[in-house]
């Protein structure tokens, strides 16, 4: 068994971290954690080093990333890392996604109860199934209620579903729970993440690699990093917290950061 732990961060840690003060400004946060996990530690710094023995003209970045995600992860991420199988959410590739903007972070992870909810489409299903003469938006409807798992099966679920009064009638998408359940609190893990070549990409479901050249892919927005490999990189701490009241705009709240000039600890 992989031994971990996660203790209470306290001391000067707390205030040196620029990625956690942030949250305090953005969120109601409960409290902050420090994850200890020798074995996953050992494979991360191994592969940092891998990766700079294969090519040690290119500088391999260490950054500070946000994902967020439902408190009921938090042990086994601890225990085993991120692991990008368990990935639902995967607009621009399967793989792990990481923002350097909280909010963003927050926003696309969040699955909090309201009357609607931003949701975004499979294009490539929705421009197929479009020739194929379904209506938009019973198309939405069949790509929001299977959740995006491709043409064969919102297809299907078009064909079952061809008799309903709304069936072509403008769709609303309701607020919805991916794991079945409405937190009041969710946690930031905000991870060590290595990154030395990254492709632009824009959304791409079915994207599950990137070529060898490159090791991080980045939308098109630049504000999500997807990684595909294993142990590049590490949950360093857990941000325990519950959204302001108030909304927040993500433009209007920018960042000049520089992630070669961080002073890692």
């Amino acid at each position: 068994m992989n031994a971990f732990s996660i203790e209470p961060l306290v001391g000067s840690e707390l205030c040196k971290v620029d990625e956690i003060r942030r949250l305090y400004d953005l969120f109601d946060v409960i409290s902050v954690h420090k994850i200890q996990n020798p074995l996953l530690w050992g494979l991360y710094t191994l592969r940092k080093k891998e990766m700079e023995f294969n090519n040690d003209k290119i500088p391999v970045n260490e950054w500070l990333l946000y994902h967020v995600t439902a408190t009921k992860n938090v042990l086994s991420i601890a225990e085993n890392n991120l692991d990008w199988r368990f990935t639902n959410r995967c607009r621009f590739g399967k793989g792990v996604c990481f923002s350097y903007c909280p909010l963003y972070a927050n926003r696309y992870a969040s699955r909090t109860q309201g009357p609607s909810v931003e949701v975004d489409y499979d294009e490539n299903v929705m421009h197929l199934l479009l020739n194929m003469g379904f209506p938009r938006e019973a198309i939405k409807r069949s790509l929001f209620y299977t959740f995006n798992q491709g043409l064969e099966v919102a297809v299907k679920w078009l064909m079952d579903h061809i008799t309903d009064p709304n069936y072509a009638e403008p769709f609303i998408p309701p607020r919805r729970d991916f794991n079945n359940e409405m937190p009041i609190e969710r946690a930031f893990i905000i991870c060590r993440v290595l990154v030395r070549r990254t492709k632009d990409v824009k959304v791409n479901y079915s994207l599950d690699i990137i070529s060898n050249y490159f090791d991080t892919a980045k939308s098109t927005n630049g504000m999500v990093y997807v990684k595909f490999n294993d142990y590049e990189f590490y949950p360093q701490y857990v941000v325990y917290y519950k959204e302001h009241n108030v909304s927040q705009n993500i433009d209007m709240y920018s960042y000049n950061l520089n992630y070669s000039n961080f002073d890692f600890q």
